[in-house]
């Protein structure tokens, strides 16, 4: 609930827009992000495998993200446009940190203390239940604040949001971690405590990469890995452009959060059933969905058919069924087939790959959306989609691949 309410991709970028801050700047957001997260992929997987407890972290990382949008959230309210400007570099750099250490942290105990049927039910039951929580909290607060000025009804949702990350800090300490491996000192790779060098760290992850490369488990995940991160970045520039048609309406961001808390209630369900049949079809169906909805935002912005704020919501909609399906089903995936010596490193490693992409790429889509328009980047988005498509079709049907490597 938390991640919807004050989901950076969202409500970063389109309070950015709405401050007047310039869309370059609001795009390269999304490039300060990717590098946030290729800096916790290359430093922090090693971090994350040397903990017992994972959950101490886990609620650490949520204080922090909290912190992050408070600070956020006051600067817009009483900060100067250098101040905002600031405020906004630096939460979206530690909100990248800490949700990159988080994504890590998660995929390595779920691995731990749930099998595999359990997995599924436990993320695709969340998804679901979430997103109709999220729904029924900012209905509410859209309408008490009905008559507020329309940047008072966004920090009322990012509050609500906040209150929520402090709370899922407060849930984590109540959970009880144990294992379902019968040895992890067994399959864990063997590390000694070194002093930290930054030289011996690069060639470790040179080492991890070629070790990892020569396993076909490993090559299948980081070619459907790569081919869908376009499906993730869509969202922050459907976020500015929502913002650029109408970033003065108090149903702006209402709209989208609304948006994006229905779709988690529509894909829990939605992929659950699908990923039962093939791991495969949820990939392609993903990514099918996410190139469909760039061409609706495109197509609509030339030849208006539905009216703004809805078509942006509409497209949202559309983009986080896909995202969520996507990004859940490969987690999935990952963690079955991965064998538990390998799978902090193989997050890792796949991890710094996607990134570094994704920071260039997000760079060139920023650049593209300054200098012509943000839907021109939102077109390219959806052609790289629906090429992924056709790759994940033409990939291995990932539910028949031996956990094995």
């Amino acid at each position: 609930m938390a991640w919807t309410m004050a989901n950076p991709s969202v409500v970063v970028s389109y309070l950015a827009i709405s401050l007047d801050l310039p869309v370059i700047l609001a795009g390269l957001l999304v490039t300060l992000r990717q590098s946030a997260c290729l800096i916790t992929a290359l430093f922090g997987t090693p971090v994350a495998a040397s903990r017992p407890s994972k959950k101490i972290d886990l609620a650490a990382t949520d204080v922090v993200v909290a912190l992050c949008f408070f600070t956020a959230l006051a600067a817009a309210a009483f900060g100067t446009p250098l101040m905002v400007t600031l405020a906004f570099v630096s939460t979206i750099a530690l909100i990248g940190l800490a949700g990159e250490y988080q994504s890590i942290l998660n995929t390595d105990l779920y691995g731990d203390v749930l099998q595999s049927e359990s997995r599924n039910r436990l993320l695709y039951s969340v998804m679901t239940l979430g997103g109709a929580g999220t729904a029924a909290l900012v209905v509410t607060a859209h309408q008490l604040f009905h008559d507020s000025p329309p940047f008072t009804r966004h920090a009322v949702i990012v509050s609500i949001g906040i209150l929520s990350f402090l709370t899922a800090s407060a849930v984590l300490m109540l959970v009880r971690e144990y294992s379902t491996s019968a040895s992890n000192d067994e399959t864990a790779p063997s590390q000694t405590k070194k002093r930290f060098s930054l030289a011996n760290h690069m060639r470790q992850i040179f080492s991890n990469f070629e070790l990892l490369i020569g396993m076909s488990w490993f090559r299948r995940y980081l070619v459907v890995r790569i081919a869908l991160l376009t499906v993730e970045m869509s969202i922050p520039f459907y976020a500015i452009l929502a913002a650029l048609s109408h970033n003065t309406s108090p149903k702006g961001l209402t709209a989208l959060v609304v948006s994006s808390a229905l779709a988690l209630f529509v894909a829990g369900p939605l992929w659950q059933s699908v990923a039962h049949l093939s791991t495969r079809t949820v990939m392609i169906a993903g990514a099918a969905m996410a190139a469909v909805a760039g061409t609706f935002l495109f197509s609509n912005h030339f030849m208006p058919v539905v009216s703004s704020p809805y078509s942006h919501a509409i497209a949202l909609f559309i983009v986080t069924v896909a995202v969520k399906g996507v990004t859940t089903a490969r987690s999935l995936y990952f963690i079955d087939v991965a064998p538990k010596r390998y799978r902090v490193i193989g997050l890792g490693v796949s991890k710094v790959m996607v990134r570094i992409i994704g920071v260039g790429l997000s760079m060139v889509l920023a650049t593209v959306a300054h200098l012509q328009h943000v839907v021109w980047a939102i077109l390219i988005l959806a052609l790289i989609n629906g090429t992924a498509a056709v790759l994940a079709y033409r990939a291995y049907d990932m539910s028949d691949v031996p956990e094995k490597a």
